[in-house]
């Protein structure tokens, strides 16, 4: 894609975004509740928080936490100089970048901001302090495909090996392995003896949110979320398949769904709650 391209297609999206929350502040009509989108990588979010932006009227607040910025600036504060990888959030120092996205989640939360979107983990902290006014959302998808969508991000980014055997073995594969675990208990990294301990308090944390959507069916989504919040959402796809196509063996594809046994524990418990069990 030319620069004029992307270009374009900014200017288009925000134009979106922004034609949207005039027409809601036109019409005086906000979200019912204050909100707060907790986006799991890979799942469909990117396309989803312009269509979530557009529903807050115009003299609302609108917290973003970036995602590279956020890195950026952990890096900077962390080790003093501006790398957006160094902190990323499946490495090592990603703490320090969940660390600051929490602060900031507060932050937007004490300041009564009505939408709050971004790769954020559900700590105990927001849990005691925002969801008593916040209502919380999320979109998953089948934890396998989600990892593998995650792996091919990784290795276009370069921080992942090609080689599906190499990649089993590392830090990273573990950690795209067990995003839900992660994010809904509230960690970095989970290791492996705390993983059973992590899986019921991410269960657990499952049911505190008000609206938790599927990839395969936004749709059901959108017309739950206008009847929680009373805002349409107005759909766009962006951010799609970026990465190699990778060939898994079946052994490879087997020990893949092992590592991703918790994930697929918390997505089917999600079903469940969503009144979707077995679908």
């Amino acid at each position: 894609m030319s620069l004029f391209d992307v270009t374009q297609s900014r200017t288009t999206r925000r134009s979106r975004v922004y034609s949207g929350r005039i027409k809601r502040s036109l019409l005086g009509a906000g979200l019912r509740h204050p909100a707060i989108f907790l986006h799991l990588p890979k799942c469909g979010g990117t396309s989803l928080s312009e269509a979530l932006y557009a529903t807050v009227p115009i003299h609302k607040r609108v917290g973003v936490i970036d995602a590279l910025s956020t890195r950026r600036a952990a890096s900077v504060l962390a080790f003093g100089e501006d790398d957006p990888w160094r902190c990323h959030d499946d490495l090592e120092h990603g703490h320090h970048t969940f660390d600051l996205r929490e602060r900031l989640l507060l932050t937007h939360g004490c300041w009564n901001t009505d939408l709050v979107h971004g790769h954020v983990l559900l700590t105990e902290r927001v849990r005691t302090h925002l969801l008593g006014r916040y209502k919380l959302l999320t979109i998953m998808r089948d934890p396998v495909a989600r990892t593998i969508s995650n792996y091919r991000m990784a290795v276009a980014a370069g921080i992942a090996d090609r080689d599906p055997d190499v990649w089993l073995q590392s830090p990273i594969a573990r950690a795209h392995c067990t995003t839900y675990l992660r994010y809904l208990s509230g960690q970095h990294s989970v290791p492996k003896d705390a993983e059973t301990a992590s899986l019921v308090y991410a269960t657990k944390a499952l049911e505190e949110f008000a609206l938790i959507g599927f990839l395969e069916d936004i749709e059901q989504f959108a017309a739950e979320f206008e009847q929680l919040f009373g805002a349409g959402l107005s759909l766009h796809k962006y951010n799609q398949g970026k990465g190699p196509d990778i060939a898994f063996t079946p052994d490879q594809l087997d020990r893949l769904y092992e590592m991703c046994a918790a994930d697929a524990a918390l997505y089917a418990r999600a079903k469940e709650l969503q009144g979707l069990a077995g679908a």
